[in-house]
């Protein structure tokens, strides 16, 4: 990034101070979009990031009129909430704020996917030799995103929230500088693919831990019998932003057609996200637990979690076959890396039990209700994987065997996949808002019981999908299962953490996010190592069959709805498990 860049943010940051407090927002935004535009034009002047700077440019006024007045009126608000000698910003004000960070950071979960190819091309990468390297673009960003939760949210007990959700969103911005200065050629060391997976990583390190914070932030924020709603906005907004990724990629791209700008957008966005937590966050309370920081626990479990991903990640390449048309099987590596995983998470456990200020809090697990909403947290990831990875799957499936002349079939799956996938996703986002409501109004065990038997009911009409089913029933059952996942969001999160004290919500709130991302992990293990077995099991039971012979495709489709169909049977079972682990989350009075 050109030195220019940080000049203007100088100059913002100083004009703000001649103007005084009150005029900080506006003075900031403009002065700081002007200057990032002006200087983007002429840094870049001959290349696609030009088009981003001049919107940028044409768009300065207007977008100084809309943060002047959102703004302004978030100022004023602060100042007639508290007074001026005591500065307390209005819980509400504060959650909407700190939302907007969580959302960025979301976003970049799934927003690769939509210019993986594009990258790959640009950065020279070769398909058929490093197509396992370039996963690391999207897996690599899991990971850190999943390891970063595990130490970032007790550290933010330790030594205060504010500052250490600041410093991760300025981590996110500076991974994205990173990812959007990637050359397109260079070293084996330095080459363009391996700058992209480093950003990508320090990105995820930052937003990884923004969300586990927040929740512990609404801890801090909300009294108990509050808590429930606000966590249901962040589990909304988390929901929607991973939602949303490839779509917004996608449009982007459309637009721009340089995948670079994804990147550099967030660059501004990231520093206007800065500027407007660190103002609503000046009042919140800054209550810090004392005793050190637990590192052997910290390097155990980002071990285990590490190892556990890459293993279970290993399935992915039994898609693979030898020369005689084989499945070779799982890499040699997968298997002893699950195995080292639960290996150094015993050993975790272990130093958990022994240490003074442990990462985890182990005895959170002898409170009833909260180890029942992680078991369930963990099985609603695992059910929700394997819906997220099926219905892509199946629509491309069914559509390339009857289309296979068609030469924008995979463009016209990927769309039809897209929006089909958002009757789930969309629903799971708006339903744990009411979810939050819901657990204010009856405790957190019956929403919970009542979404999974929604989300049972969905999973057992799709198992009965059909070759030729038609999108209509496939929206409405996906509907179905989203409102029954969505409710289960507050109810799982708010049993966790009211079962610890102020002093350990940070590494409380992780814990809930790490589990259903573990869960998660697991579905899609599952859906690969045994759809592929079933798959290939059903096509050699049937090479007698008829239509095998007579009509191929449609053999191959039906096979394609059975296997979808009984993955859809092992999670509505993960549902029904949930349901027992459901019925124990009653808090004992």
């Amino acid at each position: 990034m050109p030195l220019s860049f940080f000049d203007s943010v100088r100059s913002a940051l100083r004009t703000c101070l001649k103007r005084g407090r009150k005029q900080t927002g506006p003075v900031f935004q403009k002065t700081l979009v002007e200057g990032f535009a002006g200087n983007c034009a002429q840094t870049f002047t001959g290349t696609p990031v030009v088009r981003l700077a001049q919107y940028f440019q044409t768009a300065a006024e207007s977008a100084h009129a809309l943060g002047k007045s959102y703004i302004t009126f978030t100022m004023l608000f602060f100042a007639q909430t508290h007074p001026a000698n005591g500065p307390r910003t209005n819980p509400n004000v504060t959650l909407a704020l700190i939302c907007l960070a969580i959302f960025l950071g979301a976003v970049d979960l799934t927003i690769v996917s939509a210019v993986l190819p594009k990258m790959m091309v640009d950065l020279r990468v070769s398909i058929d030799a490093e197509l396992n390297r370039a996963a690391w673009v999207v897996s690599g960003y899991l990971l850190a995103y999943t390891v970063s939760m595990t130490f970032m949210g007790r550290l933010s007990d330790l030594i205060g929230r504010r500052l250490v959700y600041l410093v991760c969103l300025v981590v996110f911005i500076a991974g994205s500088i990173i990812v959007a200065v990637a050359p397109s050629s260079g070293g084996t060391l330095l080459s363009g693919l391996n700058i992209v997976i480093v950003g990508r990583l320090v990105q995820a390190f930052g937003a990884g831990a923004m969300v586990p914070i927040s929740m512990a932030l609404v801890g801090d924020l909300f009294p108990p019998e509050r808590r429930a709603p606000a966590l249901g906005v962040i589990g909304a907004v988390d929901t929607a932003g991973w939602m949303t990724g490839h779509l917004y990629g996608g449009v982007l791209m459309r637009a721009f057609d340089d995948w670079r700008l994804l990147f550099w957008i967030n660059v501004p966005l990231g520093l206007i996200a800065l500027a407007l937590t660190w103002r609503a966050l000046r009042g919140t309370p800054q209550a810090r637990a004392a005793g050190p920081f637990d590192w052997p626990g910290a390097l155990l479990i980002s071990a285990s979690l590490t190892a556990l991903n890459v293993g279970l990640a290993a399935g992915a390449e039994l898609g693979a076959t030898d020369f005689y048309g084989e499945r070779i099987g799982p890499p040699p590596y997968a298997v002893p890396l699950v195995i080292a995983a639960l290996a150094t998470l015993a050993a975790f456990v272990r130093v958990e039990q022994r240490s003074r200020a442990p990462l985890l809090d182990l005895t959170l697990f002898r409170d009833r209700a909260a180890a029942a909403a992680c078991v369930v947290n963990t099985l609603v990831g695992f059910a929700l994987a394997l819906a997220i990875v099926n219905v892509p799957l199946f629509i491309n499936t069914r559509l390339s065997l009857f289309n296979a002349s068609d030469p924008d079939i995979l463009r016209r799956a990927a769309w039809e996949a897209g929006w089909t996938l958002s009757a789930l996703t969309l629903t799971m986002a708006l339903a744990a808002l009411p979810g939050g409501w819901l657990t204010s109004r009856f405790g957190e065990r019956w929403p919970t019981i009542g979404g999974l038997l929604l989300a049972l009911a969905g999973y057992l009409l799709m198992s009965g999908w059909q070759a030729d089913s038609g999108y209509l029933l496939m929206t409405a059952e996906l509907i179905l299962s989203g409102i029954g996942l969505g409710l289960v969001i507050a109810p799982v999160a708010t049993a966790v953490i009211n079962a610890v004290d102020a002093e350990r919500r940070g590494s409380a709130s992780a814990l809930v996010i790490i589990l259903r991302l573990i869960g998660m992990t697991l579905g899609v293990s599952v859906l690969t190592l045994w759809g592929m077995q079933r798959q290939d099991a059903l096509r050699r039971a049937g090479a007698s069959d008829p239509l095998a012979s007579g009509d191929p495709a449609s053999f191959l489709a039906n096979v394609a709805a059975q296997v979808i169909g009984e993955t859809f049977l092992i999670g509505a079972a993960a549902c029904a498990l949930a349901l027992l682990a459901a019925w124990l989350m009653h808090r004992r009075v």
